[in-house]
């Protein structure tokens, strides 16, 4: 019982710790001053409305939805036609070929993009959107082809072998046979790589073209200007709220998180 009980307040201060750097942005970013203070002087929600009347901040928002979405579109893609490839596949280099996949995701992004930044001044790439969204699909792709690998390897041939004999298309085999069975596979997928499109500061700091800077980008320049608003904390405040969301959301409805392990199947 006291085992339990020790076990219980070491979870809930793992939690605290987690949120308490979340958590602080709502009391600066409810400051009636026009700069960041804590702890803060009065109380206002004007900061939460100003954050969205700043048009250099919405239009980098706007930007790094965008790019969040393309490269997650693009690396769940290439990750599942890669994890049938891995999977289904027999041919040479097999093992080396999907120990590779890790390989964005072993180096460290300074290297990387340093490395990318060279190779797209060559190629005429660099500063452009689509050098910055190539490259964010290579930081996501590792994490997308490990998950749909799982979902891949899991699927139960005989479903698909007993729709090829009663005359299905291998379009109508996908779409009801194989689609079901790897959906929250896919959902888990696309969620990790959108957030770590969205929140990569390091590709878009160095291949980002001028007054072309996404959401993070943007803010830690302001950061490091200094002069920062409680806008800043506001609209940070409001993002994780909405990635809590998106996330509950996903695991009520397909069971994200009990996919990853983190709960029972049954």
């Amino acid at each position: 019982m006291q085992g339990m009980k020790a076990l219980r307040v070491y979870v809930y201060s793992c939690a605290v710790i987690m949120l308490a750097p979340i958590l602080i942005t709502v009391p600066v970013a409810v400051t009636t001053t026009g700069y960041m203070v804590f702890p803060p002087k009065g109380f206002t929600l004007e900061w939460f409305v100003k954050c969205f009347q700043d048009k250099i901040l919405l239009e980098s928002l706007l930007r790094s939805a965008n790019l969040a979405v393309l490269s997650a579109a693009l690396a769940v893609l290439i990750g599942l036609l890669s994890a049938f490839a891995v999977e289904r596949g027999t041919f040479p280099g097999k093992t080396l070929c999907e120990t590779l996949f890790a390989g964005p995701q072993m180096i460290p992004q300074i290297i990387f993009v340093v490395a990318l930044l060279i190779f797209y001044e060559k190629i005429s790439l660099n500063e452009t959107f689509s050098g910055l969204l190539l490259s964010h699909v290579l930081i996501g792709l590792p994490f997308s082809f490990r998950t749909l690998l799982v979902s891949v390897g899991s699927l139960d041939r005989r479903q698909e072998w007993s729709a090829e004999i009663l005359g299905a298309t291998t379009l109508q085999t996908f779409r009801h046979i194989i689609l079901p069975q790897i959906k929250t596979g896919l959902i888990a997928s696309a969620i990790f790589t959108f957030m770590l499109s969205f929140n990569n500061v390091t590709f878009a700091l160095f291949l980002a073209g001028v007054g072309k800077k996404t959401l993070p980008v943007e803010m830690f320049q302001r950061l490091q200007i200094g002069g920062i608003t409680p806008a800043i904390p506001a609209i940070s405040f409001l993002l994780t709220i909405f990635g809590v969301f998106i996330f509950i959301l996903a695991d009520r409805t397909v069971g994200v998180y009990r996919y990853l392990g983190g709960g029972s199947n049954k």
